[in-house]
């Protein structure tokens, strides 16, 4: 997501690591595998993909947030097809800048997602705090650290780290629960259980790759490569379980 993409950035879609892989290629092609030459393009088929099995909600009449969590979906995957084919008639030298307008859009709309469905009245109440202050330390960012065409690694940083509060509470709230759950056709539960499991393994992973990228020619390139592979790779689960989550509601209200 973040990646969503390659924010990666949320959902999303984090999203803004996908195209590092293409920017190392000119300099390493004797490091670049078949398998990571192909993962970009695995990745955005599976966003739209993922998007495209979202629709659903809409047909079968979903909750609002589900609904809304297929807004974002298609966002993630504009903002893919702009990063990744458009640049020039964009007119710009790097994805950067898309991608970190994406998590702009990103983060406050997952924020708005779980305080939809958070039943703990704190955790709504942060989940509004940082829905209004969001914007303001992302732009804070760019006006004292960075300019829109560097890597905007704190503001990745800081979305995964309450998507990860928000994701966990979520799960715990389904778990300590009165009422009886079906995980295998709970739409939400699988979403929660994406954003854990991708939020938590791109965090530190980012922190690193902030670090390989900014002199990354005087570090091990094969390294940084095999990174930002992974991480395409996490992104893959992350969308193949949203499609599960959409679908598995889908086939539960058939069978009514």
């Amino acid at each position: 997501m973040y990646q969503i993409s390659n924010h990666n950035y949320f959902f999303i879609v984090t999203a803004s690591y996908q195209r590092k892989l293409n920017n190392f290629r000119l300099h390493n092609t004797c490091h670049t595998n078949t398998m990571q030459q192909q993962l970009p393009q695995i990745y955005i088929t599976v966003v739209i993909a993922t998007f495209l099995c979202s629709l659903i909600s809409f047909r079968l009449h979903y909750p609002f947030h589900l609904r809304l969590f297929s807004i974002l979906l298609e966002f993630t995957a504009l903002t893919e097809i702009l990063a990744n084919f458009f640049l020039s008639r964009l007119h710009l030298a790097s994805n950067y800048p898309v991608y970190n307008i994406f998590i702009l859009v990103q983060y406050p709309l997952l924020a708005y997602y779980f305080g939809h469905i958070l039943t703990s009245k704190s955790l709504r109440r942060i989940t509004n705090v940082f829905i209004a202050l969001y914007p303001v330390f992302w732009v804070s960012i760019f006006l004292f650290v960075y300019s829109l065409n560097d890597w905007c690694t704190y503001g990745a940083m800081a979305g995964d780290f309450f998507i990860i509060i928000f994701s966990v509470r979520y799960l715990y709230e389904l778990f300590t629960g009165d009422r009886l759950v079906s995980f295998k056709k709970h739409s939400e539960f699988w979403i929660a259980v994406a954003l854990v499991f991708y939020s938590c393994c791109k965090l530190p992973i980012t922190g690193i790759l902030n670090y390989l990228v900014q002199d990354w020619q005087h570090h091990n390139r094969e390294t940084t490569l095999e990174l930002i592979a992974f991480l395409q790779v996490l992104n893959i689960i992350m969308y193949s379980l949203f499609i599960y989550a959409f679908l598995c509601r889908a086939n539960f209200m058939d069978k009514k």
